[in-house]
């Protein structure tokens, strides 16, 4: 496994990591802005009027969406981890310096 190997599923990791993290996100700043209009417009400057909808709806929207979340996560280990430990286990990828693990061919 080289440094090109870990690098493109750290990569990878980030980008579902923003896939998944990503309707939870956009409904928060869609639901922060009309709360922010709503207390400029009313002259309302309470705390929670802005913090508790938003609590709501990432509790909510994560249960709503738990399924796809826990798919994509799913679907992101077996195909991008899962899959390089078992070349790795099998010998299909050389690990460099293997001889310095313990166990390792030394």
């Amino acid at each position: 496994m080289s440094e090109t190997d870990v690098i493109e599923i750290c990569r990878t990791s980030i980008v579902t990591l923003v896939f998944v993290m990503a309707p939870v996100l956009v409904a928060m700043m869609v639901l922060g802005t009309v709360i922010s209009v709503f207390q400029a417009v009313t002259q309302i400057s309470e705390q929670t009027l802005a913090m508790v909808p938003k609590v709501l709806l990432v509790f909510g929207l994560s249960i709503l969406l738990m399924p796809f979340m826990l798919g994509e996560l799913r679907s992101f280990f077996e195909h991008e981890v899962a899959d390089r430990i078992v070349a790795i286990g099998t010998g299909a990828v050389s690990v460099p310096n293997a001889g310095n693990l313990p166990g390792g061919g030394g």
